[in-house]
């Protein structure tokens, strides 16, 4: 199997709002590190040109893809990605911010573990660049909280389950999703969803890779995406 081929295997999920400055960067280096790949771009209603540029690019690659969510009563990362998948046409999937945060080159650790077996796939963030202290408290609580809840669940843990960076088996994710009637739609950790339900005998591997700053646009997590968490881990 050539490199092609190969990637036609894989969809990277790429979940956006007000992503101009960075999406069309992002999807040139992702379609020219891995040719033949398929890219879902799942849009939440931006107000500047994140659509215009996607519907530009599959003008000259139709594997690349517009999900437009603006008109969806419920918004937000876990709706987006939840939809991304359940349109899914290639065997595995993988989900990246559209922010240049997840180095790109890094999907190809991930892909490479989910055709060796690998259920689900989870990048850990071995190192952070630039983080405040707040930043850094908020994320260490929400870890805590989280593993306590996968504990007393008694389902798999892995190191990062605050991670936007993984990917798995298509079939078996969305039949995950489809059956699991606790999903928090409006949550932004579809990952820590999704580990809350994920049954003991899957497979679960991880891989290292540096967490940085974003290249351009700022931060959309708020109090709210905060709360939604907190209800999702005790509920």
């Amino acid at each position: 199997m050539n490199k092609m081929q190969e990637y036609q295997e894989l969809t990277v999920i790429i979940p956006t709002l007000n992503e101009e400055p960075n999406i069309g960067k992002l999807i040139d280096r992702i379609t020219t590190l891995f040719p033949g790949i398929h890219i879902i771009v799942a849009d939440d209603g931006s107000k500047d040109r994140t659509q215009e540029i996607v519907k530009e690019f599959h003008e000259k690659n139709p594997n690349v893809i517009l999900l437009d969510r603006s008109k969806e009563k419920i918004h937000g990362l876990t709706a987006s990605v939840y939809d991304s998948i359940m349109i899914c046409k290639t065997p595995y999937f993988f989900v990246i911010d559209g922010d240049f945060q997840h180095p790109p080159e890094k999907i190809d650790d991930g892909f490479k573990l989910l055709r060796q077996g690998c259920d689900l796939v989870v990048g850990y963030r071995e190192k952070v660049e630039n983080w405040g202290l707040i930043r850094k408290l908020i994320s260490w609580g929400a870890t805590m909280i989280g593993k306590v809840s996968l504990l007393i669940r008694r389902r798999p843990r892995v190191r990062d389950i605050m991670s936007g960076f993984f990917g798995g088996n298509t079939e078996k994710v969305r039949a995950l999703l489809r059956s699991n009637t606790k999903i928090t739609p409006q949550g932004y950790k579809i990952l820590f969803d999704i580990l809350k339900q994920t049954p003991r005998n899957w497979r679960l591997c991880e891989f290292p890779y540096v967490f940085k700053n974003r290249v351009e646009g700022k931060s959309k997590i708020g109090k709210k995406h905060i709360i939604a968490f907190i209800k999702s881990a005790i509920f």
